[in-house]
């Protein structure tokens, strides 16, 4: 019986397999053709994916093993096809509504812990990593998260008589891009690096 494979090592092997110049073009990063290198632009940070030697660096600090697979998986599955340029829950994208629950509900709580109550924090953290501020809620933003996935977020923040309040808007055709399960985790690693940033001011 053989050996089962690594998942990781099977996307590795997946994308060195392909025209490093087509993956490049697809996912819209640049490429480093003499270190055979793609630079991705991941929520603010840098992720430098070298598919020879199997590795993923951050320039900007630590990678960790979701970035690793978010940058793997858009490699592979970026399409060469511009975002619809209308926002939507996550939940009512095909089969949105049925994943988007329990384990992967979306991390609004996250959010809404860290700026229920610190409205010019959220705008302060929201803008250290390039958001585009929206005309909604208490404060919105836009993110280009990665270069053909764009995450919008709203807050509204605690009153005397509502709590506070999250919602996450995805492109129409962000599944396109992504499957749900990288969709919800590109949510997650955005969320990480807003209250991370707000928590230091």
């Amino acid at each position: 019986m053989a050996e089962p494979q690594n998942p990781m090592e099977v996307l590795w092997r997946r994308l060195a397999a392909e025209s490093a110049q087509a993956v490049a073009e697809r996912a819209a990063v640049a490429l480093e053709a003499d270190a055979g290198a793609f630079i991705i632009p991941l929520c603010g940070q840098r992720l430098r994916v070298l598919p020879a030697a199997r590795r993923i660096e951050c320039p900007d600090g630590p990678c960790g093993f979701e970035a690793t697979l978010l940058g793997l998986n858009y490699l592979l599955g970026a399409k060469d096809d511009p975002p619809a340029g209308e926002l939507v829950n996550p939940r009512t994208l095909p089969l949105g509504d049925f994943f988007f629950r329990g384990p992967h509900d979306l991390p609004t709580g996250m959010l809404e812990a860290a700026f229920g109550l610190r409205l010019s924090a959220f705008r302060r953290a929201a803008e250290a990593i390039g958001g585009r501020a929206l005309a909604a809620g208490d404060a919105a933003y836009e993110f280009q998260a990665l270069p053909r996935v764009p995450v919008t977020v709203i807050l509204w923040t605690a009153d005397e008589e509502f709590p506070a309040r999250v919602q996450f808007l995805l492109d129409q055709k962000a599944d396109r891009q992504l499957p749900l399960d990288s969709l919800w985790l590109l949510c997650l690693v955005l969320a990480k690096r807003l209250a991370a940033i707000g928590g230091k001011g």
